[in-house]
């Protein structure tokens, strides 16, 4: 009875932890969804994180800077970004109120993409049907 009480405990911890919150990505896999992403743009792509850049090198994108989508990690950059006519994606839903059109997170352990058509639309990259079809409008 003791040793069912002990595994008892730990379970019923568990069942009463909160959901995982949306988080960032592991590089590869946000490399694999942006190489979905840029095929309707050049097959390009600017990022500075070394990272991701490095990820995104692997599954065959190239980095430059002159692309016309962006990888940015925080709303100055979004909003700069999207005043010249980029289609910005970043890792963070917050991001898409400051002109990112496109936020690839995890949530639940899953890669979910939110988009915000009117930034997307601004930007004249079209995106794959693919990626409309999966992404969640904000």
């Amino acid at each position: 009875m003791r040793l069912r009480t002990l595994f008892l405990i730990p379970a019923l911890l568990l069942a009463g932890a909160p959901a995982a919150q949306a988080g960032e990505l592991p590089p590869d896999i946000t490399a694999k969804l942006l190489k979905i992403l840029v095929t309707n743009a050049g097959g390009k792509i600017s990022c500075r994180d070394a990272a991701l850049k490095d990820a995104l090198t692997a599954v065959g994108v190239t980095v430059e800077d002159s692309a016309k989508v962006v990888w940015v990690t925080n709303p100055a950059q979004a909003k700069m970004l999207k005043s010249q006519g980029k289609l910005v994606v970043g890792p963070s839903p917050s991001l898409l109120s400051a002109g990112a059109g496109v936020a690839l997170v995890e949530d639940g352990g899953k890669p979910k993409i939110l988009l915000q058509m009117a930034n997307v639309s601004a930007s004249g990259v079209t995106l794959p049907d693919a990626l409309l079809k999966v992404g969640a409008a904000q």
